[in-house]
């Protein structure tokens, strides 16, 4: 048995080995290599639109988010406002108030004067009338008694000290 091995290939092995790795090569690139790079580049395509719709949203998003702290910032403001203006209505309200009571207070006293001064005059005509009574009482009494003048006197005298008691008018 003998074995022959060559080195160098055979001219006729090596032309169809050529030969078919070209249309091995061709046939590839016409069956795998344009579908392949076709779906690479649908591939690349569909990358790149994600990768712009997703700027796009990212700058409506924050576009909205500016939006949305402009909103709030006014939303903040009008609280404010609105806080301000109701405490402005209370200091407002609890004026008016202070000065309805004060307004009250000097009705009640000058009611509670007027009452004073008809009460006054009231004690005034009382004591007035009793004066009278006395004057008269006093006279009755000096009338009943025939009297001289020291008498007379201490009669007044004792009549000045039963003023204010009931004795004076029995």
């Amino acid at each position: 048995m003998d074995i022959n091995v060559n080195v160098i290939p055979d001219f006729m092995s090596m032309i169809l080995t050529l030969l078919a790795f070209l249309v091995l090569l061709f046939g590839l690139r016409k069956l795998l290599y344009k579908p392949v790079s076709k779906a690479l580049r649908d591939r690349q395509d569909n990358i790149q639109k994600n990768i712009d719709e997703a700027k796009t949203s990212k700058e409506e998003a924050l576009a909205l988010k500016e939006q949305y702290e402009n909103r709030i910032q006014e939303a903040k403001k009008e609280s404010q406002g609105i806080v301000e203006q109701g405490r402005k209505r209370g200091e407002e309200v609890r004026e008016d108030i202070i000065l309805e009571a004060k307004e009250e207070a000097n009705n009640i006293i000058e009611k509670a004067r007027r009452e004073i001064q008809v009460e006054k005059e009231k004690a005034m005509l009382d004591v007035q009338m009793q004066a009278g009574e006395m004057a008269v009482l006093i006279a009755s009494k000096i009338v009943e008694q025939n009297i001289d003048m020291a008498k007379q006197q201490d009669l007044i005298n004792q009549f000045v000290d039963e003023v204010g008691t009931r004795e004076w008018q029995n």
